[in-house]
């Protein structure tokens, strides 16, 4: 009996050393490649913000130059189906921290899983979405319209507003909780085209997961405002998409930092 039991307690042991609980992040924008699955942050784009993080890190990244909704080499689908997959099933568990338009990456990746996470063997927390571009940036919108169709990468054109909000099913989230983490140090000139508070790159809209379009200046499940000229105008209701909230440890009013000094934030 005492050695089935002292047999017993080495393999719950041994299980309980071998589980992983990691901290992913993937990345967005940027004129670099990014590649690679692993421990080390290529090319650096998180630089020294992940340190607000403990435990063990991994990163996702991809040619920041592409469409998030791409698969092959340097894509960012790619990657993340090759990361999560390797990081995040059987005993380890993974919080996943994404930036701008690794988070358009990360919900696409989730809505197209077919199933739940957990269901598909992928243990998931929860995602902190720090500054989401998951609804697109009217800086893309300007981009393109100035260029006629023609300036602009393919992230800048997967940005464009109508192409982000109907790029996939933003309700479906696989079961897992996305926080949102907004930004309003907006920047003169970039403020006067994005609609609402944002961060010089995105609005509210689109880093707070809201429905549809909008000036909006707080993040929160639901908020009805009156818009148009007195008495001409009417009351419009701007929800979060099912499975998206704002943080708990962030206010409606969100928190005082730009699109770049937001990167600092994902403990929350």
């Amino acid at each position: 009996m005492r050695t089935l039991l002292a047999t017993i307690t080495a393999v719950l042991l041994a299980g309980s050393l071998s589980a992983q609980t990691y901290t992913v992040f993937i990345h967005g924008k940027s004129d670099k490649n990014h590649n690679g699955v692993g421990t080390t942050d290529v090319n650096s784009y998180w630089g020294s913000s992940v340190n607000s993080v403990g435990g063990t890190r991994i990163f996702i990244g991809y040619d920041g130059t592409t469409d998030p909704r791409s698969y092959g080499s340097s894509r960012a689908q790619t990657n993340i189906a090759t990361g999560l997959t390797n990081y995040c099933k059987g005993s380890n568990s993974c919080k996943i921290v994404c930036h701008s338009a690794g988070c358009y990456a990360i919900e696409y990746w989730l809505s197209n899983l077919g199933s739940t996470a957990s269901a598909k063997g992928f243990n998931l927390t929860k995602v902190t979405a720090l500054a989401a571009a998951s609804g697109g940036s009217e800086l893309a919108n300007a981009l393109n319209g100035i260029t006629f169709g023609f300036g602009g990468n393919a992230m800048d054109k997967s940005l464009i507003v109508t192409t982000a909000r109907g790029a996939f099913n933003h309700n479906n989230t696989a079961g897992v909780a996305v926080n949102h983490v907004p930004g309003y140090k907006g920047m003169f000139g970039a403020s006067a085209i994005l609609p609402g508070e944002d961060d010089y790159a995105v609005a509210y809209h689109s880093s707070c997961g809201y429905n549809r379009t909008g000036g909006l200046n707080k993040c929160q499940s639901s908020l009805t405002q009156y818009e148009g000229l007195w008495p001409f105008g009417s009351n419009k209701t701007y929800n979060q998409y099912s499975g998206h909230y704002r943080a708990p440890s962030v206010s409606s009013t969100g928190l005082y930092l730009d699109h770049g000094q937001i990167k600092t934030e994902g403990w929350r």
